[in-house]
């Protein structure tokens, strides 16, 4: 194979040039420090997800400790969802660093250190060592960049820098690196195919030899992919073309060229082109050839039809950007070696790094004034907010052995993604993005707990974790703030704990039950899992205004000062003539329910001088259910229902009253 057909250029090599080298290394470093150190602190913050991050951090774990394939978040079979090979290189790092910090680092390191090619290709072909350095700072600026580098993490965005390197290696006519940068980059999913063919295509006026090789093995790789290694894995192959799936559309219309016009033409593409090409102040135009290597990518994300996909906020530009950038710092050597001009092509290249920098402060996601106070926020979060705390109290109460099956809330789960068996909640209850078309559902009888954050999980899926209590089938093992944790009940021991709205109120009087806490108490969240610690009767929904124990309106002791739960529960007969409003003052939290509606919701912990009434409403003629959850925290406490007369004045709330 001839080495090179590209004539040698005066510039001087990356290595050899350290008053490059030195600067752009720091920067590099400086980016990986404050992209790992914000991903890994929204990490520990349970603001990552278990599609993306949880998906990858389980399968990567199971594959450098040999617990198989199968991914439970998922669904599937990790290689029957895409082609993602390249985990095999770097499951021997996630062995001795078995950690998702370690995928977070990774991917900030592998996008920061593509500013290594792109330096080599300025500097080798004479672009000057200003240019080198406004390039590279414009990659780390990128925010098409920056966005992918936070969006959890994602396998592909791997590919970014070996395409990349591949450009570079094919310009310096090294092509054992070419080959090796190629080869990397297609194991990271199976589009990318599309991007190294074109580049094939482009090498080809190198080395023609090269070139045909890359287009074949592009080709052979392509179809291995989509007709040989996704059947294996999934057995139906490339699924999204199916109806429900983001290109189910192309497939249908991918015949007809009205189609192809109506998408390239809406705005959200020409905005979307816009702030890849702008920042680049369409440099890479000026190499038409390689440029074109970007739009197999482009095309894709736009025909998809999907927001997530026409957007650099997302990690679908990791092979558009890449394309880009090498074009455009070939074109910008081009320019120069063509003109004499040599302060006009400095012009151009601080104009391409002023506008990266203003595209970053608009288009970014972190942008490089928000970058201190995010992470300092975030870091005070973590530090103050209880968080860690709470996840730790929780997850020692799990089986150590994680071969036992559990079920998680989305939030919750990349945190817990070193378990043979853990499940998306609702899954395996209901299938919910699993599989292809929710196929293969596991029984949920093997299910051992249940980890949930309330505040996290839809009404339908909180339907689901309330009936299985309610049902028996689970008991609330722990309940603090919106975190639920609940364990499947002994064979023959259903739970037999009721929803307190549920219950029947009595006639006479009120029922008031009261939940007792070690904890501190925050929020009005479920009470269906629990069993009440003391149960009295009373005639009025009010607790006198206190800084000691709490009592009921007679007197009764309720058992605490602070962190305890209220709720009063009866019944009422209406005339229905009148409308009627009702009135709550509460230190601190509480919600009014009539007949299992609420009414009236003051939640939060506060003092008790406010009273927040609900609107005018008229009750139907007959008997009303009427009930109250309360909590107090610490400090003064106190609580009063009121309610309209016939003359308009507010009475307290008690039994055996008619109501208008």
């Amino acid at each position: 194979m001839k080495k090179t057909d590209t004539k040698p250029f005066p510039g001087s090599t990356l290595f050899s040039s350290l008053t490059v080298l030195i600067p752009l290394l720091l920067a590099a470093a400086l980016y990986i420090l404050i992209f790992s150190a914000f991903s890994i602190l929204s990490f520990h913050n349970f603001s990552m997800s278990a599609y993306d991050i949880g998906i990858h951090a389980q399968a990567i774990w199971k594959l450098s400790t040999g617990n198989g394939l199968f991914n439970t978040v998922r669904g599937l079979p990790i290689w029957g969802d895409h082609c993602w090979f390249v985990m095999i290189l770097y499951a021997p790092l996630y062995r001795i660093f078995p950690g998702v910090e370690t995928l977070l680092v990774l991917q900030s390191t592998a996008l920061a250190l593509g500013t290594l090619p792109l330096a080599a290709i300025i500097l080798r072909r004479g672009g000057g060592n200003l240019a080198a350095l406004l390039f590279c700072f414009a990659w780390l600026l990128s925010p098409a960049l920056q966005n992918m580098n936070l969006e959890n993490y994602h396998p592909e965005v791997l590919a970014a820098p070996f395409l990349l390197w591949a450009v570079e290696r094919a310009d310096a006519g090294k092509w054992k690196g070419y080959w090796f940068a190629i080869v990397t980059a297609l194991l990271c999913k199976e589009d990318v195919a599309l991007t190294t063919f074109m580049i094939g295509c482009w090498a080809f006026w190198k080395n023609k030899k090269v070139g045909i090789m890359t287009v074949m093995l592009s080709l052979l790789w392509f179809f291995l992919c989509m007709k040989v290694f996704l059947p294996f894995f999934n057995n139906e192959g490339f699924f999204r073309f199916q109806g429900g799936y983001w290109f189910s559309q192309f497939w249908q219309h991918k015949f007809d060229p009205g189609f192809y016009w109506k998408i390239i033409t809406q705005a959200r593409v020409g905005i979307y082109a816009w702030k890849l090409a702008f920042p680049l102040l369409f440099l890479f135009l000026l190499n038409p050839l390689l440029a074109a290597a970007a739009l197999p990518s482009f095309m894709v994300n736009v025909l998809s039809g999907n927001d997530y996909l026409i957007s650099i906020e997302y990690h679908y530009n990791n092979q558009t950007l890449p394309i880009l950038f090498a074009a455009s710092a070939l074109g910008y050597t081009w320019l120069r070696q063509k003109t004499d001009k040599v302060l006009i092509c400095r012009l151009i290249a601080v104009g391409i790094f002023a506008v990266s920098l203003w595209a970053n402060f608009q288009w970014s996601l972190f942008p490089l004034y928000k970058i201190y106070p995010r992470i300092t926020r975030l870091y005070s979060f973590y530090e103050t907010s209880g968080v860690k705390e709470r996840f730790r109290r929780f997850s020692a109460l799990l089986p150590d052995n994680p071969q036992v099956p559990i079920s998680v809330s989305h939030n919750i789960l990349p945190n817990l993604a070193h378990r043979n068996k853990v499940y998306m909640f609702p899954n395996p209850y209901r299938a919910q993005y699993w599989g292809i078309n929710g196929e293969n559902l596991p029984s949920p009888e093997n299910i051992e707990m249940i980890f949930l954050d309330i505040n996290a999980i839809s009404k339908s899926n909180y339907a689901i974790i309330k009936r299985l209590v309610e049902g028996g089938d689970f008991f609330l093992k722990k309940q603090e703030g919106s975190l639920v944790l609940a364990q499947k009940a002994a064979k023959n021991a259903k739970n037999t704990v009721t929803d307190p709205l549920k219950l029947e109120p009595p006639q006479e009087d009120i029922r008031l039950l009261v939940y007792l806490s070690t904890e501190e108490v925050l929020s009005l969240t479920p009470l269906w899992g629990k069993t009440p610690d003391i149960e009295i009767k009373t005639q009025q929904m009010h607790i006198p205004l206190t800084v000691g124990r709490l009592n009921s309106a007679e007197g009764l002791d309720l058992g605490s000062h602070d962190n305890l739960r209220l709720f009063f529960i009866g019944s009422w007969e209406a005339a229905g003539k009148e409308q009627i409003t009702f009135r709550m003052q509460a230190d601190d939290g509480c919600r009014l329910y009539v007949d299992g509606k609420p009414i009236i919701d003051y939640e939060g912990v506060h003092a008790y001088g406010q009273k927040i009434s609900s609107a005018p409403f008229r009750l139907l003629p007959g008997r009303h259910t009427i009930a109250v959850d309360y909590f107090e925290w610490g400090g003064e406490a106190g609580l009063l229902v009121e309610w309209t007369a016939p003359d308009g004045t507010f009475q307290a709330l008690q039994s055996g009253q008619i109501l208008p």
